[in-house]
């Protein structure tokens, strides 16, 4: 009571306010994935805790699309700079001109890039559509003997460190949403990932 009655008539002895939760102090937005891997790259677990927390209650996290084309990049990248080079190099030795050269050169990065990005394109479409087939596949002997597509699911956990009941828990979860649980199986028994609807090679 005494402590109360010096809050209330000096100043200096206030109640503090209530703390805010880092939730509160930082609005719901979707994760910073530059901030994440800068935390990461620092080893500054304050700064990731900071960064998870902005991203509470969004159940979406964009990543960057760049490095979903990170390997055609890199492959086409690499096989237009040696053919070139050894174009140029080729023509160079040969004695040719210097506007000779150049055509030859540019011809070559022009036919490159046209030729990896078609084969980029039809070998995904390619790619897709034998994994939607696939797929296909699996959602029609999940429709006709369910019993067998749960019980290799909760084998496949088993094997990954689980225990049978957990590992029957979590499977008969998933069970209950048809497309979710065809996807999962796409991944964890066949090693396959399944394109997005709106998955578009030759735009992407």
């Amino acid at each position: 009571h005494h402590l109360t009655t010096i809050s209330h008539s000096h100043p200096h002895f206030s109640t503090p306010p209530p703390s805010r939760t880092m939730a509160e102090d930082h609005p719901v937005s979707m994760r910073n994935l530059r901030d994440a891997r800068a935390a990461y790259e620092e080893k500054n677990s304050e700064l990731s805790t900071k960064v998870h927390m902005m991203k509470a209650g969004s159940g979406e996290e964009k990543h960057s699309q760049v490095s979903d084309k990170l390997k055609s990049i890199v492959y086409g990248g690499l096989d237009g700079i040696i053919t070139t080079f050894a174009v140029v190099s080729g023509a160079a030795g040969g004695g040719f001109g210097i506007d000779v050269i150049l055509v030859l050169g540019f011809s070559n990065m022009f036919a490159d890039a046209l030729s990896m990005g078609m084969g980029d394109t039809l070998s995904t479409m390619a790619q897709n559509a034998a994994v939607m087939k696939e797929r296909e596949r699996e959602a029609w002997e999940f429709a006709n003997f369910p019993e067998g597509e749960i019980d290799e699911m909760v084998t496949l956990y088993v094997k990954k460190g689980m225990s049978k009941e957990d590992a029957t828990s979590v499977v008969n979860t998933m069970a209950k949403y048809k497309d979710f649980f065809l996807d999962k199986m796409m991944t964890d028994e066949l090693g396959l990932m399944v394109p997005d609807e709106d998955e578009n090679p030759w735009k992407d």
